[in-house]
């Protein structure tokens, strides 16, 4: 596991309303807090966004925009190879497993698509909470392969609402 430097952790730890991951260049969240976690499971430390994405068959049942954004995923992907000359040996790894065990990765990966910018918009039907509409800011670490991920929802919005309720049974449960 990559290391997590201490004020990040303590950054995405302190949002007490936001969701927050801190995910390394193959998109392996490496630190969350309880609210991402309250809003997807897949959010929580050790798992590795691309496969959750494409091999775990509940993000197609979870996310009606499934499609979307599997195709942001793969661009995000490709970016990051870009970002070095020979590329990052662990996200090459990722992409020829995913490709061996995902054919929607494959023909994912022989699209064009590149990021257009660093933030996605996600649709999904929480089991507890219903559809929320949360869209993700992607920050860049300087100086390492790290982005730190922030979810938020329209302020005033039914996806605010159910975001909010989440955070209360968390408080609620003492998380």
């Amino acid at each position: 596991m990559d290391p997590v430097d201490s004020l990040l952790a303590e950054l995405v730890e302190s949002l007490p309303t936001t969701p927050a991951v801190l995910v390394n260049a193959r998109w392996d969240v490496i630190a969350s807090n309880p609210v991402a976690r309250a809003v997807s499971p897949r959010l929580a430390v050790g798992v590795n966004l691309a496969e959750a994405t494409f091999i775990d068959e509940s993000a197609r049942r979870t996310l009606p925009e499934w499609r979307e954004v599997s195709r942001r995923m793969v661009a995000l992907l490709k970016h990051q190879l870009e970002q070095t000359d020979a590329g990052d040996p662990r996200v090459h790894g990722l992409r020829n497993d995913l490709a061996r065990r995902s054919d929607d990765f494959s023909r994912a990966w022989h699209d064009d698509d590149r990021p257009d910018a660093f933030a996605v918009d996600i649709v999904m039907d929480h089991p507890d909470v219903g559809r929320m509409e949360l869209g993700y800011e992607l920050l860049r670490v300087p100086g390492t392969d790290q982005t730190l991920v922030l979810g938020h929802a329209a302020p005033g919005s039914d996806s605010e609402r159910r975001l909010f309720e989440l955070v209360a049974r968390l408080d609620a449960d003492g998380t």
